[in-house]
């Protein structure tokens, strides 16, 4: 396999070519391959290492992500990720992934990649609804759930607090005391424009993580940095000639709307840019009719337009 080292070889930013790989923070992308990627664990695979079993890929980069305070995840067993209010009256909530892992915690994991107001509340009240749903119904229930766990990944800033990291992970505890109290919700976020190392730069899985989450969508081939045991499967399972029928028409429908949506803003933008020289150069003429400095024929070839443009704009201040 043909592998260049430099970064600008991986990095389309200035290309046109279609893309190689899904966009990691496209809904899609994410969900094929964090969620769907994988066989699913059976008796004949599930001690052969050599298979990779469905969230995998998750349980790798969000291990890369806890530190101490976050027990590594050994198992992940997917649950439903609609979660259905308690009555027809209640709401449901959708998350992007939901599963359950070795030791019996839920995790509820959202990906954002376009700005929302309140995310930080959006994952409270989804991990609260979460512990709700674990009390089981018709029985006495002794309150002695196993902890849920949220994380956030986005693609902008979600702590008003600079000093907050690029990865954070929020306890409920005593700050004066600096005492983690109870450890039956954590809610760990990823904030990607805080992340700005190139290639180059990367020290550990950690860093590619990241890397791969802002860039896999601009990506041409594996990185040497990647070409490893553990990255290498998440390229075969972004790569877009990879897909499955379904997931593929998934990703191309999502990529249609966000080439419209782009259209539409830039068309909106450029009418706005439009509108604003329109006036600067009617303020302009209007200025130079009232110091009455110019032939009305000289303002009209300086400021390139028509003479009828130049007569309207001076019948308009209603001058002699």
């Amino acid at each position: 396999m043909f592998v260049c080292e430099e970064q600008s070889s991986y990095l389309n930013e200035q290309q046109e070519d279609e893309s190689v790989f899904v966009d990691l923070l496209s809904d899609s992308g994410f969900k094929i391959v964090f969620g769907d990627s994988g066989e699913e664990d059976t008796e004949t695979n599930k001690l052969d290492s050599t298979v990779l079993k469905r969230g995998d890929l998750l349980k790798n980069m969000l291990n890369a992500f806890f530190d101490d305070r976050i027990p590594k995840i050994t198992k992940v067993r997917f649950r439903n990720s609609e979660v259905l209010g308690k009555s027809v009256h209640h709401r449901k909530v959708i998350y992007d992934l939901y599963f359950e892992d070795g030791s019996k915690r839920r995790f509820v994991v959202e990906m954002q990649k376009d700005e929302i107001s309140f995310m930080l509340n959006r994952i409270h009240n989804y991990t609260s609804l979460a512990h709700s749903n674990a009390m089981k119904k018709g029985k006495k229930f002794k309150h002695d759930q196993h902890a849920i766990i949220g994380v956030v990944i986005a693609n902008f800033v979600l702590h008003e607090n600079k000093k907050m990291p690029c990865i954070s992970i929020i306890e409920n505890g005593d700050m004066k005391a600096g005492a983690v109290a109870m450890d039956l919700t954590k809610i760990m976020t990823v904030e990607l424009p805080k992340f700005n190392k190139k290639i180059d730069e990367l020290v550990d899985d950690k860093d590619k993580y990241l890397f791969l989450l802002k860039h896999m969508g601009e990506l041409k081939d594996i990185p040497v940095q990647f070409d490893t045991e553990e990255f290498r499967p998440i390229f075969e399972c972004a790569r877009i000639a990879n897909l499955k029928k379904e997931d593929y028409m998934l990703f191309d429908e999502e990529r249609t709307l966000e080439r419209r949506r782009e259209l539409v803003m830039e068309t909106a933008v450029n009418k706005a840019v439009e509108k604003e020289r329109k006036k600067a150069k009617e303020e302009t003429i209007s200025l130079l009719l009232q110091e009455n400095c110019l032939p009305l024929e000289r303002i009209a070839t300086v400021m390139r337009v028509g003479i009828e443009e130049v007569l309207r704009i001076k019948n308009a201040l209603a001058l002699s």
